[in-house]
């Protein structure tokens, strides 16, 4: 559900467009940087929450503040009011990811770990998809029904798709907690996570540059795809987030259960480097081939293998962290790490498509160029960064393990 709130900007772009007379750099702006205006802030100033004992109750606030951001957006008139709406949903969702996260690292067997993250990031890649089918269809239904409501058809999509939230609120307070192992002091923890990046500093900023990369390709077509199913291939807006949707819904968790996979499996030469590189480099051709489509379903085929390779390698990444980082460190990382690829991939991404799109005056004639100059950008990034922290991450996981 967090990603299937996450994602509705997206579903309802075109209708935003119409509706406010947005641009697409101000749609990108709402997509990505909103949403992370509080979102990196909140995840590390959420750090002591991974102390707590009451992890499942801190899990229902989070998902109650991020529902009370939906509705804020549902009701907001002025586009300032819409980008705080988007921070708050972020607020909350900078809480809740990292939390569940650290609670699948801990109890998951080691043998077993990137599978388990697989399964997690799948429920990303599922929620995604569910944000354009369920959006699409809720829509739909709506300009059949009430073709002349007064109230937008975004806006009841908002407010509808807020309302599943406190069926999963109630379901997490009615939860048992978990034991939980106390850790060391967070003074004692920062050291230990400085010590590791001064001890490699190059690794660790071109691996997560990789990540971000992969992050970026992943967000901005997610973010753009329906419009680009829309502008160019004449798609009404339902019918292009409910075909790009269902095309997410079946790559995109196998793309993950893949990585999942390969790393839990990996033999001496297949480490979650090389995992990126090959697929970044498969994200090249495919955008190569996207803005010369001859068809809807072609179009939507290449957007959908784009978004799985950049799954691919996202996924790499973050099942390979913990490999690096000696168990007290874990939580802290992910939080770091996961910062790092919001800052870089969910902001970045959907809004330097927009602003591309509205430079090179495209409009809705060529948004799959600017879609395909800013990814394939990232692509060769991820690659560079991924090439250079492939021999430091071996030595990292060999050191983390004896």
């Amino acid at each position: 559900m967090a990603f299937v709130d996450r994602n509705l900007p997206a579903v309802a772009a075109p209708l935003l467009k119409a509706d406010l007379g947005l641009s697409d750099t101000q749609l990108g702006l709402l997509d990505g940087p909103a949403f992370v205006l509080l979102y990196v802030a909140g995840m590390l100033a959420s750090w002591p929450l991974a102390r707590s004992r009451h992890r499942f109750r801190l899990l229902a606030g989070c998902i109650a503040t991020w529902a009370a951001g939906m509705v804020m957006f549902a009701f907001g008139h002025a586009f300032m009011v819409l980008v705080v709406a988007r921070a708050l949903v972020g607020l909350g969702q900078a809480a809740y990811v990292p939390l569940a996260l650290s609670l699948i690292v801990e109890y998951a067997a080691t043998a077993w770990r990137a599978r388990s993250i697989a399964i997690f990031t799948a429920g990303a890649a599922v929620g995604r998809s569910l944000s354009l089918l369920l959006g699409g269809l809720t829509l739909a239904l709506f300009a059949r029904w009430m073709p002349g409501s007064g109230f937008a058809h975004w806006r009841l999509l908002f407010l509808v798709m807020a309302a599943p939230n406190l069926f999963l609120i109630v379901m997490l307070l009615r939860r048992a907690e978990l034991p939980h192992t106390p850790l060391p002091s967070p003074r004692e923890v920062f050291r230990q996570m400085l010590a590791a990046f001064r001890e490699r500093p190059g690794v660790m900023c071109a691996y997560l540059c990789g990540a971000g990369a992969s992050v970026l390709v992943v967000q901005a077509v997610g973010a753009w795809a329906p419009s680009v199913l829309h502008r160019e291939q004449g798609l009404a807006p339902a019918v292009a987030a409910l075909m790009f949707g269902t095309s997410l819904l079946v790559v995109s968790p196998l793309g993950y259960f893949i990585a999942g996979t390969l790393v839990d499996k990996r033999k001496k030469t297949l480490s979650p480097m090389v995992i990126v590189m090959c697929a970044m480099l498969l994200v090249v051709p495919l955008l190569d081939l996207t803005p010369r489509a001859s068809s809807a379903a072609m179009a939507c085929g290449l957007l959908a293998l784009t978004s799985m390779m950049g799954g691919i390698a996202a996924l790499a990444t973050l099942a390979g962290l913990p490999s690096m980082l000696r168990a007290p460190l874990h939580d802290a990382g992910l939080r770091i790490f996961l910062a790092f690829t919001t800052m870089t991939g969910v902001a970045l991404g959907p809004f330097m498509t927009g602003v591309v799109s509205d430079g090179l005056g495209m409009g809705g004639h060529g948004l799959s160029s600017a879609l395909r100059s800013v990814c394939v950008c990232a692509a060769i990034v991820g690659m560079t960064a991924a090439l250079l922290a492939r021999t430091g991450w071996y030595r990292a996981a060999i050191e983390t393990t004896s």
